[in-house]
């Protein structure tokens, strides 16, 4: 028998003491590494970078160049706010 505690021949009703203890030692090394990496995936720190990689993301491209067609959007869309804005505000005032 092996005694790779990972093999198909390893069981409960056949390991060895020593053999169960590795097994379970292994799992929770496991399972304290991937809890170590969700926390570290849900630290609020590495959920801002994420976002902020996002936002960039959608403004400057692979190589860092700003990504014109998105830019010439946000800059449409901020014309016509301060348009909508203006044109209320003047009507506000006649009256």
């Amino acid at each position: 028998m092996s005694s790779n505690v990972y093999t198909s021949e390893v069981t409960v009703d056949n390991a060895s003491r020593d053999q169960l203890v590795e097994s379970i030692r292994l799992r929770e090394q496991r399972l304290a590494a991937g809890i170590d990496e969700l926390v570290g995936r849900l630290h609020p720190k590495a959920l801002t970078a994420r976002a902020a990689d996002a936002a960039k993301s959608v403004v400057i491209d692979e190589e860092g160049r700003p990504k014109a067609d998105r830019l010439a959007l946000a800059g449409g869309a901020l014309l016509v706010t301060v348009a909508t804005i203006g044109f209320f505000a003047s009507r506000g005032t006649r009256g």
